[in-house]
């Protein structure tokens, strides 16, 4: 598996079918990889959802969206910044439904002006994700993790801090999603061993400790990550651990459990709820915290720019 979408040169993105195709292929895009690069800062995507076809339409009761369109103008916004991120995160849902093979070779295709840009691209699995068909378009490499063979577990150091991509796809196409004992005591061993700097964990699913009723069977449904306490329980009393981002529910908020940040990332794709944001967010790591900065398609949207301070506990 994959420690990280590698970047290409200039000549290998124009050779790009679909990037070379596409009209955001601009000279300011060409020059993106002279921009300096600044170590602390960080792109932060999640639910990208991208089809096989650029040209398919996603249609909901919210709205229509072209999530090919949607993942352009983030590169293209990530790339307007005036000093390069050290590396971009996807925190899974790359796929749009089923993880087909060419869902993920049009993700590749799509993520080309980033790589044009030398940015590392890494990328987490959710349940829309189909961990075989990711690892076949997506080839392993020396890098790969041998201490969770059957996961997409990722061990990525930065100057300020560590971060811990965790793999949550249980099922393909099934909502709740799931770490596993083996892949708990992967991160248990791999946060003891780097104490030296703050740590931030990455997994798709939301935290979903209590559920929801469902009223047909009566049974508690558990449509996040189904041993939520288990992860926390490693997180919680390690005070190094900073942060606990994640996707899955289409929305932007935080919150904090004692100390913790709880993070969720906004969609690239769709929006479950009418009135929220989709986008990405630009991440500045300080020495004692972070500025997490929403980036809404929308610009005219009312949370654009809207700001997360936090402070490490």
């Amino acid at each position: 598996m994959p420690i990280t979408l590698r970047p290409v040169s200039r000549r290998g993105f124009l050779k790009g079918s679909l990037a070379a195709a596409s009209a955001m292929l601009t000279p300011a895009w060409l020059r993106a990889a002279d921009v300096a690069i600044d170590p602390h800062r960080f792109a932060l995507l999640s639910d990208i959802h991208i089809h096989v076809d650029p040209n398919f339409i996603h249609k909901s009761k919210v709205a229509e969206t072209n999530m090919w369109k949607n993942l352009q103008q983030v590169c293209s916004e990530v790339l307007a910044l005036p000093t390069r991120p050290a590396a971009v995160f996807i925190n899974g849902d790359c796929a749009f439904h089923q993880g087909l093979p060419g869902d993920y070779l049009t993700v590749v295709e799509g993520l080309a002006p980033l790589r044009a840009a030398q940015l590392p691209i890494h990328l987490a699995l959710g349940n829309h994700d189909h961990r075989d068909h990711f690892w076949e378009v997506l080839p392993g490499d020396s890098a790969r993790n041998q201490g969770v063979e059957d996961h997409h577990a990722l061990f990525v150091p930065a100057a300020r801090a560590n971060f811990f991509i965790l793999d949550s796809l249980k099922v393909t196409d099934k909502v709740s999603g799931i770490v596993g004992e083996k892949q708990l005591a992967w991160l248990t061993s791999a946060l003891d061993a780097h104490r030296e700097k703050p740590a931030i964990v990455f997994v798709h699913h939301n935290p979903d400790e209590k559920g929801k009723l469902d009223p047909t069977t009566k049974k508690i449904t558990i449509s996040g990550l189904e041993d939520t306490k288990a992860l926390l329980d490693i997180l919680l009393p390690r005070y190094h651990v900073k942060a606990l981002i994640f996707g899955h529910t289409h929305d932007w908020h935080r919150e904090e459990r004692d100390g913790l940040h709880l993070i969720n990332l906004p969609p690239v794709a769709w929006i479950f709820k009418e009135g929220r944001p989709a986008g990405w967010v630009d991440m500045n790591l300080r020495e004692d915290g972070a500025t997490l900065e929403l980036r809404a398609l929308d610009t005219k949207h009312p949370l654009h720019g809207e700001k997360y301070v936090l402070k490490w506990r």
